[in-house]
């Protein structure tokens, strides 16, 4: 059984799994039982079979493992409270949450979804969540939380500090999707804010990503009909397949071998380009 609940600031959380209540601290108690691995299908190697009298099936091996007094049993039922917690340096500790942590009933985060993308806890207009447990790990938790406020922060930092000012902020909201070359510099910059917001990583990617020109070159060959849509592809020419989406068509200009492609785009959505370097 694991061991009593400690408070927060009793607990070392490097190692350390807290498993909290959905419904809070009511005391309410969660039996769980020893679940298989639904990508291996199998239990755990600290999980073992019984027989018919309840005796745990074990082979010689097993038996002289200095660990077996700490195997569980398939059969065994553990109650969970609010606060529940396992020291995974304690090997009985260690085994009961191995055999415990594909449980149904726990969650392996509060925000976690299911296949579907339906919340473990809250479910959705047709149904309850099916978990009355979730993980709670502090110490990760408050690292993935400062490594996201870190990630919006480093995302601003490239908007407002642009090398290139209003034109490059200007270019990185045409990367999004978006002209905004007649509007003021405060609506361009409060738009890129705004995608920060919602998805920091993609504003860091396309400031960062080394693939601006590629990008940029897929847009206004696009947008010139250098590049035309049918059929569900992207194609060059008549017969020049790029790939079904942006980021396929995108992928294949920047594959060296495709470097003569590239290049016959880039004449023909900029041939002014091709002039200036026939003047030279």
């Amino acid at each position: 059984m694991a061991k009593k609940q400690e408070t927060l600031t009793e607990i070392n959380t490097s190692n350390k799994i807290i498993l909290r209540s959905v419904r809070g601290k009511v005391g309410i108690v969660v039996k769980v039982q020893p679940t298989v691995d639904p990508k291996t299908r199998r239990f755990p190697d600290c999980v073992k079979p019984v027989d018919s009298k309840g005796d745990m099936i074990l082979t010689d091996a097993e038996r002289n493992d200095p660990d077996s007094r700490y195997f569980i049993k398939e059969t065994d039922v553990f109650d969970v409270i609010d606060g529940t917690t396992y020291d995974l340096d304690d090997t009985r500790d260690r085994f009961i949450w191995e055999a415990i942590k594909h449980c149904p009933l726990i969650a392996p985060e509060y925000d976690a979804k299911d296949s579907r993308g339906v919340s473990l806890i809250n479910g959705d207009a047709k149904r309850y969540g099916i978990a009355e447990l979730y993980v709670m790990r502090p110490g990760v938790e408050a690292a993935k939380r400062v490594s996201k406020k870190k990630q919006l922060f480093d995302a601003q930092r490239y908007i407002y500090e642009d090398e290139r000012g209003y034109d490059g902020r200007v270019l990185k909201a045409k990367l999004l999707g978006h002209r905004m070359q007649n509007l003021p510099d405060a609506d361009v910059t409060d738009y890129l804010l705004q995608v920060a917001e919602r998805d920091p990583e993609k504003i860091i990617n396309i400031y960062t990503g080394g693939d601006t020109a590629v990008r940029l070159l897929f847009i206004e060959a696009r947008e010139k009909n250098v590049l035309y849509y049918k059929n569900k592809l992207y194609i060059y020419a008549d017969n020049v397949v790029l790939g079904a989406t942006d980021e396929a068509a995108i992928m294949y200009l920047k594959d060296p071998k495709n470097k003569n492609v590239y290049n016959l785009i880039k004449r023909d959505t900029y041939p002014e380009l091709m002039e200036d370097n026939k003047k030279d």
